[in-house]
């Protein structure tokens, strides 16, 4: 007779992920989908909804130009669980990624800050 095995990271889905400018009542406000931004924005919220994986953890790392600025454990409370982390952002290339408690990449997604310079002739 074989035995029930607790559920693996590998269980855990991820239900959703997006960018956006807020959260209101647990759901993500201004979404944004551009992925080109003016200068002027000076914080981003990153949304996550995960499916099956209360007690384990999702990390939000956040890069700006290619070095790594933050990295966000959080925990996730029940099986379906909306989640988030907020940054204070500058001008450049950012990119964000959702990764399970074994770093298997879940989500990633890249965006400019401010205006893309041209190369020089």
């Amino acid at each position: 007779m074989g035995l029930a095995l607790p559920a693996l990271a590998q269980d855990l889905q991820l239900a959703r992920s997006l960018l956006c400018r807020d959260v209101v009542q647990r759901e993500p406000a201004g979404i944004i989908e551009a992925e080109q931004l003016p200068a002027g924005v000076d914080k981003l919220v990153l949304f996550t909804e995960i499916k099956d994986g209360s007690g384990q953890k999702v990390h939000h790392r956040w890069y700006h130009n290619g070095e790594l600025q933050a990295d966000v454990a959080l925990r996730i409370g029940a099986d379906r669980w909306r989640t988030w982390s907020e940054k204070k952002v500058s001008p450049g290339q950012w990119r964000l990624e959702v990764l399970n408690d074994g770093g298997d990449l879940l989500y990633q997604r890249t965006l400019t800050l401010g205006p893309v310079e041209s190369p020089s002739p």
